[in-house]
């Protein structure tokens, strides 16, 4: 009987020695850095997003334009493949199957000349977005101006440049 009285009691004191204090201070958890959604982020989805955004117009403008109408190309020449191919497929003759094929063909190299043109635009837009986004990082980083005062009350005023 004593036997497993002390067990029951060491048992529960095993418990409790698990359980947290109530009087323990737990330190706040940091919080992750807040990410920005950038101008490069936008310019990552659609190209002229960032310019637009960084108040570069002219750049915003023709990147969107030319984005839009390369994707509006894109879809359009798909658009007459699959009606072209259609037609191949309903031909009456091998003359109209040959033309309808042929016509296919043109379509689906035009649909992926714009394909690339979109992709090149994509890809001039992602580099000068890099490079707005590195300048205005890098600005009033070359010149540095600094004033001290030392310990014995001395001055020193130092001028750095990096190139």
């Amino acid at each position: 009987m004593k036997r497993g009285l002390i067990t029951v009691l060491v048992l529960f004191s095993l418990a409790l020695s698990f359980l947290p204090c109530s009087g323990q201070e737990v330190a706040p958890e940091e919080s992750p850095p807040e990410k920005k959604f950038t101008s490069l982020h936008k310019s990552l989805l659609f190209p002229g997003w960032g310019q637009l955004v960084e108040k570069r117009y002219i750049e915003g403008v023709a990147f969107l334009s030319a984005e839009i109408f390369a994707l509006y190309q894109v879809f359009s020449y798909n658009h007459r493949g699959n009606n072209a191919y259609a037609q191949y497929k309903d031909a009456g003759s091998v003359a109209d199957a040959v033309h309808h094929r042929q016509m296919t063909e043109d379509y689906d190299k035009k649909r992926n000349q714009y394909l690339l043109v979109a992709a090149g635009v994509w890809v001039i837009n992602l580099i000068d977005i890099y490079f707005i986004m590195k300048n205005k990082n890098d600005k009033g980083k070359n010149l540095r101006l600094k004033f001290e005062s030392g310990k014995n009350k001395s001055l020193a005023f130092t001028v750095s440049y990096r190139f």
